[in-house]
């Protein structure tokens, strides 16, 4: 990995200025440290994003109740953190995300930017969906500089901002092919370019990978921390695989089933990310946790999806 400096690195996924409740990175302990069950409060300086109390409900159609989406988050992100989201199927994950983005408001709560509420989308957000959402029509260069041309950036500055989010993605010479000459790991990361390019403060990423074959997903990973790691976004990123969580997140946020919660906050940190980081004995470690507070919460999500059906 490149880019190493002494405030921030991929190895310890420090966020810069700030120090670790728990003690630096280097030399951590091995035993996951969770934060209090149910909270994802940090003590240190004021959050990035600010989630407080939320719930989500909504009506539907020929039901006799409403449907409780989640119900009483509280977390906070910190500036420059990356923080993985990792729950059963159906706990409210992309609903969560949802909020975050401004595309749904919340029944309940607040959820706040730099100690501003959330009233709808915005360009300090940038978001990244599972399926690529690219304009089949426009080239892989056209498609990264399409939300410029929303903001009216002159036209060779939006060129040049294109090409540069084009290359930082790893693909440079790949600007005039179409969204179907290119491969699934190919589009990503041409949708990744697009939600940077326009320089937002948060990017969202909902399963972004999850489509996508092992071999490709594991490759995109270890880019997206490079991505973090050059550009200090503050990243919300939402996933069912826990492996993937561990790998990505300095922080994982455990979520309930529906209606969804935060169940636990662990902290996750690495002594160095040289080598095969997923035969670190830590990272098996952090992942039974996990697998540990999720297990009942997928045996009730089953069941849940049962009674639906």
């Amino acid at each position: 990995m490149s880019l190493h400096t002494a405030e921030q690195s991929v190895a310890g996924r420090a966020v810069p200025g700030q120090e670790d409740l728990a003690g630096s990175t280097a030399g951590r302990s091995a035993v996951p440290v969770p934060e209090a069950a149910g909270s994802g409060r940090r003590a240190a300086g004021p959050p990035k994003i600010a989630i407080r109390d939320v719930g989500k409900v909504f009506r539907v159609r020929g039901a006799d109740r409403p449907f409780t989406a989640v119900e009483g988050i509280d977390l906070d992100v910190r500036e420059g953190e990356f923080l993985t989201l990792v729950g059963p199927s159906g706990c409210g994950k992309s609903t969560l995300l949802d909020l975050v983005a401004g595309l749904t408001a919340p029944t309940t709560g607040r959820i706040l930017i730099d100690g501003r509420e959330i009233t709808g989308p915005g360009l300090d957000r940038g978001i990244v969906f599972q399926q690529y959402a690219l304009f089949p029509w426009r080239t892989a260069l056209d498609n990264i500089a399409f939300g410029l041309e929303a903001k009216a950036v002159p036209k060779k500055e939006r060129q040049d901002r294109a090409r540069h989010y084009l290359d930082l993605v790893g693909l440079d010479g790949f600007g005039q092919r179409y969204p179907h000459e290119l491969s699934g790991g190919m589009r990503q990361r041409v949708a990744i370019a697009r939600s940077l390019a326009f320089d937002p403060d948060v990017l969202l990423m909902d399963e972004p990978f999850a489509a996508l074959d092992a071999q490709t997903r594991e490759s995109l990973q270890e880019e997206l921390l490079r991505i973090w790691e050059k550009t200090n976004k503050t990243v919300v990123f939402i996933t069912h695989g826990i492996d993937e969580a561990v790998y990505l997140g300095q922080r994982v946020a455990v979520m309930t089933s529906r209606p969804g919660r935060i169940k636990q906050v662990l902290d996750v940190a690495f002594d160095s990310r040289e080598g095969d980081l997923r035969a670190d004995p830590r990272f098996g470690e952090y992942r039974h946790h996990i697998w540990t507070l999720l297990r009942d919460e997928v045996a009730v999500a089953q069941e849940q999806e049962r009674t639906i059906g």
